[in-house]
């Protein structure tokens, strides 16, 4: 995919020789992400709009989206810098960084690093959500001096300046360094998921038999809250409930593939159908509430082959 999509409807820092050393530290306290992210400079430049000058970079580790069982480097070029560490955490770090303030209030650029300078770009405009798609090949160079599980640096930019379809014109020229962040290290668990496989098992067996009391079981207290609502019929709530589970899982039972362990937090790999003839990735977050594994939420990690 190449071209616009409407999808509306550091500055460096100098501190004086005399600051005490304590106001120092508090800084940097203050600022842990400015002092252990990465560095962006160049700029994207599209004729309808005001260049992109981004100064900041941050990446984490993500399920690449054109095969979800293989994983790419997500990289954030940014005016302003994001909480790297609190995306690389999450279930989903994506969605979590596109909605921080640094994203949300800023333009910025998106890349997806691959081995053999394969990149993809998405660069965004935040008031109008205004996105521009392109790919290395013909139309886009990437040129990565560093790409490695802890560490990317290079350069992508257009030979040429580049036209979406209806004649807006655009080129790239942007550089970065970064430290690839890290989720808080887990422990691999049994290819079935082990205790959590189960209860997720158990969970969507109570689905295939629309099992009222065998879903508010085996979720977790916040999640039967939401669905449990007194305004509503229990039939009411059970379909509501059902649905729900159904945006968040596969419409039917996957396979549990593995996934890591992380104090009372598992996150389960599941495959399973998305729509009729398309498969992916479902990422399941399971939490242990009373000595007993339940389900959280869940994303969809990306497309896979059957």
């Amino acid at each position: 995919m190449r071209g616009e999509y409407d999808l509306t409807g550091g500055a460096a820092r100098t501190y004086g020789s005399a600051m005490p050393h304590k106001r120092i530290a508090a800084l940097l306290l203050l600022y842990p992400v400015i002092a252990l992210g990465g560095d962006a400079s160049g700029q994207f430049t599209a004729s309808k709009h005001p260049p992109i000058k981004p100064k900041y970079a941050a990446a984490y580790e993500t399920h690449d989206q054109r095969d979800a069982r293989k994983i790419a480097i997500e990289v954030v070029l940014s005016e302003e810098p994001i909480d790297v560490a609190e995306a690389a955490a999450e279930l989903d770090p994506h969605t979590n960084v596109i909605n921080q303030k640094a994203l949300r209030d800023h333009n910025y650029v998106l890349l997806w690093v691959r081995p053999d300078n394969d990149v993809s770009m998405n660069a965004t405009y935040s008031e109008t959500m205004t996105q521009y798609v392109e790919m290395t090949g013909s139309r886009m160079t990437a040129d990565m001096t560093t790409n490695t599980r802890d560490k990317v640096a290079g350069r992508i930019f257009s030979p040429k300046p580049l036209k979406t379809m209806d004649g807006d014109e655009y080129t790239i020229d942007l550089k970065f360094s970064t430290e690839v962040t890290h989720p808080p290290a887990g422990t691999k668990l049994p290819a079935d998921g082990g205790e959590p496989g189960k209860a997720l098992k158990a969970l969507q067996a109570a689905i295939a038999k629309k099992s009222w009391d065998g879903i508010k079981s085996n979720v977790s207290a916040k999640n039967v809250e939401s669905f449990d609502e007194s305004y509503r019929t229990p039939k009411e709530n059970l379909d509501d409930a059902i649905q729900t589970l159904g945006f968040w899982l596969p419409k039917k039972p996957g396979k549990i593939t593995g996934g890591e362990l992380r104090g009372d937090v598992a996150i389960l790999n599941m495959e399973g159908e998305l729509f009729e003839n398309q498969n992916a990735l479902f990422l399941v977050r399971m939490i242990k509430e009373k000595d007993r594994w339940v389900f959280d939420r869940a994303t969809k990690a990306g497309m896979i082959d059957k």
